[in-house]
């Protein structure tokens, strides 16, 4: 979403005259790109240590490792809640699975996704994956792109099932580095409720770019900018000529190179950015006027349509965490700058579903709960069709 502008190629090479040389690297990780450019101390060694660092992110908090945490704790609770195929209907009680014991890295970003859950009233919420997995999100945009119709949505009933298992208060942390999931022990309508499903995704790019970054400074970086997947950039100083670090925020409804605007970091001090946008926008274009019959509006529910100024376009890929359908608040793309990336990553995701979150709020509860100063501001927000 983010992109760094007048960046140099993709070697180490000098910047302008009289400055310091520049060093970057770019590799794949995360199921993404992660770019790193900068300037003073051993670049080389720099670049391999960062590699080490996003590789230890990765093993740790990847839902596509088995043998990470966040997967670990997956399965012990899927195991628990009968993910075997055993109906859990008339069960009157929820399940919890067994303890499992995190590293201490894992440990704090579960409790940063909780308070931050919290914060923004289920916005932002790190067990939305029953949700997706309802919605199957990712043949809706591979139909939406193939331009062939949208598979069918889900009833109202497997949406509720889903939500119940989305439900962030189902992670609990029950001793230090000790946490353990629950599961929703009963069914609605009939529909088994599917196991809980962690996904640490929507903060661990926002806490690896601002290690990587730090990292870089303790061996000796004079200035540093770390990009993971374009949407969550940390930087620390100036480039190695003296100019500010920039950012190029993505243009949604332009081509995949147009930018809306850059952003210079850091920003009033706050040198963590986070872009959230739904890529695709509205899935569809504007259809007949809706009827008012009560008989008309249960079929929206269920359809992947909903209304916009008196007529009806198909909803966009992105899910309401908090509703359990997409979201309807008109919003293409948001990028917020913070204090930390971990913030940035979470406010930028819920002000994509609910653009009235008060971030002043969310940045006082989230000082509260990691007893440093904390700051955040909005520096992009675009609006469906402006």
């Amino acid at each position: 979403m983010a992109r760094t502008t007048g960046a140099p190629g993709d070697e180490a090479v000098a910047g302008s005259p009289g400055s310091a040389p520049t060093w970057r690297s770019s590799f794949p990780a995360m199921g993404t790109r992660v770019d790193i450019i900068g300037w003073g101390g051993d670049g080389m060694a720099i670049v391999n240590a960062v590699v080490g660092v996003v590789a230890r992110h990765e093993d740790m908090w990847s839902v596509f490792r088995p043998s990470s945490e966040v997967s670990r704790l997956n399965s012990v609770v899927a195991s628990a809640g009968g993910s075997d195929g055993t109906s859990r209907c008339g069960a009157d009680s929820a399940v919890a699975g067994p303890v499992l014991v995190v590293s201490e890295e894992t440990d704090r970003l579960l409790r940063d996704a909780l308070a931050l859950a919290e914060a923004t009233g289920g916005a932002f919420n790190p067990l939305i994956g029953p949700l997706v997995a309802a919605w199957d999100v990712k043949a809706m945009r591979a139909a939406y792109v193939a331009g062939v119709p949208l598979p069918p949505a889900p009833s109202e009933r497997v949406v509720e099932a889903a939500l119940r298992a989305s439900s962030w208060g189902l992670l609990s942390r029950v001793g230090e580095r000790r946490w353990v999931m629950g599961a929703p022990a009963e069914c609605v309508g009939g529909v088994d409720v599917p196991s809980p499903r962690l996904d640490l995704g929507g903060i661990a790019k926002g806490r690896t770019a601002d290690a990587c970054r730090d990292l870089a400074v303790a061996m000796g970086a004079r200035g540093v900018l770390v990009s993971v997947g374009t949407s969550s950039v940390s930087v620390f100083g100036t480039r190695a000529d003296g100019s500010s670090w920039r950012a190029g925020l993505r243009d949604p409804h332009g081509g995949p190179t147009s930018v809306a605007g850059v952003v210079d970091l850091p920003a009033g001090g706050m040198a963590s950015l986070s872009t959230s946008g739904d890529n695709l926008g509205p899935l569809g274009g504007v259809r007949a006027v809706c009827a008012g019959s009560a008989a008309d509006h249960r079929a929206r529910e269920t359809s992947r349509e909903t209304s916009v100024g008196g007529g009806r376009i198909f909803d966009h890929h992105i899910i309401d965490p908090r509703t359990g359908y997409p979201a309807r608040a008109g919003v293409r793309q948001v990028s917020v700058v913070a204090s930390s990336g971990v913030l940035a990553e979470a406010l930028s995701t819920a002000l994509l579903v609910d653009p009235s979150i008060d971030v002043s709020d969310v940045e006082a509860r989230w000082a509260r709960e990691t007893g440093a100063p904390a700051s955040a501001k909005v520096v992009g927000l675009v609006r469906v069709g402006s």
